[in-house]
């Protein structure tokens, strides 16, 4: 079996220098593709744990979200071990489903194993009641005083979909919402939709269904719309909802009670979703940088993990991007 030593001759580098590489650590670029080549030509592997009994580490960092199926989700997931990896580091992965009981157990397997650090979402405040001795960042939740935590600029979301729903000449808006009601900064798109609103003095109203838009939620948020029918006419002729996946339900409801999008009603969602993380959005959305918010989670755990300060929130800014469920409008009129 090859040693680094073998890999340090046949790249023509030191030891250290192989070791360097190896960690992650900055090398010049031509030594980078030395040690590379030697190490795919001999078959060299690191012994994970050995390295991790000498440094009093397991290289090893926890990633834990309420599932994979929600794209966002995993493209989230999909950058951060990505990054993790590019660092020298290892991901675990938990999927909690959104069972608190889950996170707890997932909780206790991060304990036993011993990983370096935590990068979460939760929809639990108790289901990660950690100890101050694994550092933890969190994607756009506060739950712990010593706890940073990574988002995006969601106030600025909420005004950025009001501005561009009245820009198409919507004036009777309405936010609809699902989703945990755990302190996060999430909560703060239907904050800034209200916010411009009033700026703007256009009519709007608010409504929170609670959990996600499973099939039950489906069949309330359609009752509602049927309520909100005049002679029929739909009540609002724009909709911001709080997430992508809320607003193609959305989408699917207005259709079967005839109303056309964006003719009759504008609809904007949140995230950004794209098929395959590539190619047109599946709807005019509010977008996330998730490639940055996955570098930045894994900078600020690494950081804490080297006992250095990290900045206890970070906000990242957002961007509009047409989906073919806002009007069109053009340069005189933007």
């Amino acid at each position: 079996m090859a040693t680094i030593k073998d890999v340090a001759n046949d790249a023509g580098v030191a030891v250290g220098t192989v070791s360097k590489v190896l960690n992650g650590q900055h090398v010049s670029e031509k030594n980078r593709k030395k040690v590379e080549a030697a190490v795919a030509k001999l078959g060299y592997q690191m012994n994970y744990y050995a390295r991790g009994l000498r440094a009093g580490s397991t290289y090893t960092v926890a990633v834990i979200v309420p599932d994979l199926l929600n794209p966002f989700f995993a493209c989230l997931v999909s950058f951060i071990e990505k990054e993790l990896y590019q660092n020298g580091y290892k991901m675990f992965l938990c999927q909690s489903q959104k069972d608190v009981e889950k996170e707890t157990y997932y909780l206790q397997l991060v304990r036993q194993n011993r990983v370096d650090g935590i990068i979460g979402i939760t929809f639990h405040k108790t289901g990660l009641n950690l100890s101050a001795d694994v550092p933890m960042v969190m994607i756009d939740r506060h739950l712990q005083a010593d706890c940073c935590c990574i988002s995006s600029d969601n106030f600025h979301g909420g005004e950025l979909a009001v501005q561009r729903l009245t820009a198409g000449g919507s004036r009777r808006l309405l936010f609809l919402r699902t989703g945990s009601r755990l302190h996060s900064e999430t909560l703060k798109r239907g904050q800034g939709f209200e916010s411009e609103c009033k700026k703007q003095g256009v009519c709007y109203e608010m409504k929170d269904f609670g959990d996600d838009a499973d099939s039950y939620h489906e069949a309330e948020i359609y009752r509602y719309f049927q309520e909100k029918m005049r002679g029929g006419t739909f009540s609002f002729d724009g909709i911001y909802a709080s997430t992508d996946g809320l607003a193609l339900s959305i989408l699917e409801l207005l259709d079967q009670l005839g109303i056309q999008v964006p003719e009759q009603v504008q609809v904007i969602g949140h995230d950004g979703l794209r098929r395959m993380n590539k190619g047109p959005y599946l709807l005019s959305t509010i977008v996330q940088p998730v490639e940055e918010m996955a570098g930045v989670s894994v900078k600020t755990i690494l950081k804490l993990i080297h006992k250095e300060q990290a900045d206890p929130l970070v906000i990242l800014p957002v961007t509009f991007a047409e989906g073919g469920t806002t009007r069109k409008i053009s340069d005189a009129e933007k």
